[in-house]
C-alpha cells in the first residue's frame, strides 16, 4: 500500500472530522477568492482607462460626482451648463488659447441631459442621434465621426433604428425590453426625478414610443432609455427649470413666468402643475414633429454633461485646464478620476479584505492542525504497530504531513469553485440592477493559484505539530498499553 492509499485511508476512517476540516478550509479560500476577483474587477470597472472619450465636461463641482452621474449613471447630476457650451466647442472659431492659436482642441463632442426615469428606477438620457452614428436626417455618419463608448466599440442596434431628433421617439438598452417590456413599438412616460419609496411619482404627459433597442455593451448604457434633447425641452417642468436658472444667472429672481403673449397662436391646456406656459411647442399631428416655441430658444437651454474626445496629444489636458481655469464649467478625465477614485476608496478596501482573509486561512490551517492532532492522539496504538512493521519514524511523519496537504488541497479546489460562484451571483447582481458587468470566469493564475499553494504549504506546516507528536510515538509502550 503507498502513502497515497495510506493517507485516503486515514481521512475515511475519520471521515466527519475530515470534511468538517475541509469545509473550514473551503469557506476561507472561497473568501479569499471571491475578495481576490472582486478587487481585479473593481479595479478593471471603476479604475479603467479604456473609454471612448477622454473628457467630460460639465457643472463645477466634484469630478468623482459628474463621471459616476455621466458613465455610471449612478448619483444624482450635479447640475445644469449652458448649452451654448456644446456649441461653443464644436464652433472652428474655438480657441481657449491667445487668439492667434486656431488649432481645435475638441474632434467629436456628445451633449447629455438627464433628470427623468422610466418607472421610477432607469435613467432617461436625452441626447443626439449622433451618439449612435447617425446625423439629424438619419444618415449613416462616417465611422471616424461616431464617439466610441469603448475603444474601438460604438453603439449598435440589435433592432429597430435611431430615433427622429425632433420626434418623440426612444432607443432603449438591451436590458429594459427584459426588466420593463418596453421593446419596439411600446410607448411610455417619463418619471421627474427618481421618487423615493412611497412618494406617489410625478409622471409626465409627453408619451415616447420606442423604435430601436441597442445591442448588449455590458455597461450602464444597457439600462438607460435615450430620447432626443428637443423632446427632452419639451417637458414643462424642464422649462421651468431652465427659465428660472437663467434668471438667476442675469442676477435676478427666479421668475418661471413668460409674457402670455409670446406664443397666443398656440395656446395649450394647463399641465397637472398649472405649467401651461411651459407647454411650449406644437406636434404636427402628420408625421409627429416636434416644432419648439420661442418661449425656451437654444440660448436657454441647460445640459448636464458633455464627451468630449479630443484630437491626442496634449489636447485634452490643454482643453482641461483651460475650461477649469474659467468661471462657468469643468473639465475632466474620468479615467484619470476613476483611477484616483480606486486608490483611494477601494484598494485600501481590498488590502484591509485580504488581510482579513488570511486571518481566516490561518484559522483554518489551525483546525487543521486541532483536528489531525486529535486524530494523533487517538491513533497511537495504530501508529505503534506501523512502526512495529517497518515503518520508519520518517514514513510516519511523512503520512501525517500529507494528510494535511491533502485536506488543504481538497479544500482549496472547493474553495475555488465557491469564490467563483460567490463572484457569479455578484455579477449577475452587478449587471441586472447597475448594468456592469463583473468578469468571474477565468483564473488569474498568478493569484489564485499561487494562493492555492501558499495555503497547501500553510497547512503542511501545521500538519507538522501533530507529525511530530506521531514522530516521537514509543513503540513499545503503546503496543504493551493496549
Amino acid at each position: 500500500m503507498n502513502y497515497f492509499q495510506l493517507v485516503l485511508k486515514q481521512m475515511r476512517q475519520r471521515a466527519l472530522s475530515t470534511w468538517l476540516t475541509m469545509l473550514s478550509v473551503t469557506l476561507g479560500v472561497g473568501l479569499a477568492i471571491a475578495i481576490m476577483i472582486l478587487g481585479r474587477e473593481s479595479q478593471s470597472l471603476f479604475g479603467q482607462n479604456d473609454y471612448g472619450f477622454d473628457a467630460i465636461i460639465g457643472k463645477k463641482g466634484s469630478k468623482l460626482q459628474l463621471v459616476l452621474n455621466t458613465i455610471y449613471h449612478l448619483d444624482v447630476s450635479p447640475g445644469n451648463i449652458p448649452y451654448e457650451q456644446y456649441t461653443r466647442l464644436l464652433d472652428p472659431g474655438f480657441r481657449p488659447l491667445p487668439p492667434d492659436n486656431y488649432f481645435k482642441y475638441v474632434k467629436l463632442a456628445i451633449p447629455t441631459v438627464v433628470g427623468d426615469t422610466l418607472n421610477g428606477q432607469y435613467r432617461i438620457v436625452g441626447t443626439l442621434p449622433s451618439l449612435f452614428g447617425y446625423d439629424e436626417h438619419g444618415n449613416p455618419l462616417p465611422p471616424d465621426e461616431v464617439m466610441d463608448y469603448r475603444p474601438g466599440k460604438k453603439l449598435q442596434f440589435s433592432d429597430g433604428r435611431v430615433f427622429a431628433w425632433n420626434k418623440f421617439e426612444a432607443i432603449v438598452g438591451s436590458d429594459i425590453p427584459r426588466l420593463t417590456g418596453k421593446g419596439i413599438g411600446t410607448t411610455f412616460q417619463a418619471t421627474h426625478g427618481t421618487p423615493v419609496p412611497g412618494e406617489p411619482p410625478d409622471i409626465h404627459m409627453q408619451v415616447w414610443k420606442v423604435v430601436g433597442v441597442l445591442a448588449p455593451t455590458h455597461t450602464a448604457i444597457d439600462r438607460c432609455v435615450y430620447i432626443s434633447l428637443l423632446s427632452f425641452y419639451t417637458i414643462a417642468e424642464h422649462g421651468a427649470g431652465l427659465i428660472a436658472q437663467a434668471n438667476l444667472r442675469n442676477g435676478n429672481a427666479p421668475d418661471t413666468s413668460i409674457d402670455p403673449d409670446s406664443d397666443s397662436d398656440h395656446p395649450h391646456p394647463p399641465d397637472a402643475n398649472g405649467l401651461e406656459h411651459f407647454s411650449n411647442y406644437d406636434l404636427d399631428t402628420k408625421d409627429g414633429t416636434i416644432h419648439l416655441s420661442s418661449k425656451l430658444p437654444p440660448e436657454l437651454w441647460g445640459i448636464s454633461a458633455i464627451l468630449v474626445q479630443s484630437r491626442g496629444g496634449d489636447t485634452e489636458q490643454s482643453l482641461e485646464y483651460d475650461l477649469n481655469n474659467g468661471t462657468d464649467v469643468m473639465a475632466c478625465n474620468p479615467a484619470q478620476v476613476m483611477r484616483e477614485f480606486f486608490d483611494t476608496f477601494l484598494k485600501p478596501t481590498r488590502w484591509l479584505l485580504l488581510l482579513i482573509c488570511s486571518l481566516v486561512t490561518i484559522v483554518a490551517a489551525v483546525g487543521i492542525l486541532v483536528s489531525i492532532y486529535n486524530s494523533v492522539s487517538a491513533r497511537l496504538k495504530e501508529i505503534a504497530i506501523i512502526r512495529a512493521l517497518g515503518a520508519t519514524r520518517g514514513t510516519v511523519l511523512t503520512l501525517i504531513c500529507l494528510e494535511a496537504g491533502f485536506v488543504a488541497l481538497f479544500g482549496s479546489i472547493l474553495g475555488l469553485f465557491a469564490g467563483h460562484a460567490v463572484n457569479a451571483l455578484g455579477a449577475w447582481y452587478m449587471t441586472r440592477y447597475y448594468g456592469e458587468n463583473l468578469g468571474y470566469g477565468y483564473i488569474e493564475l498568478v493569484f489564485e493559484a499561487g494562493y492555492i499553494v501558499a495555503v497547501i504549504i500553510l497547512a503542511i506546516f501545521a500538519g507538522l505539530v501533530p507529525a511530530m507528536k506521531a514522530y516521537r510515538t514509543p513503540v513499545a509502550t503503546n503496543l504493551v498499553a493496549t
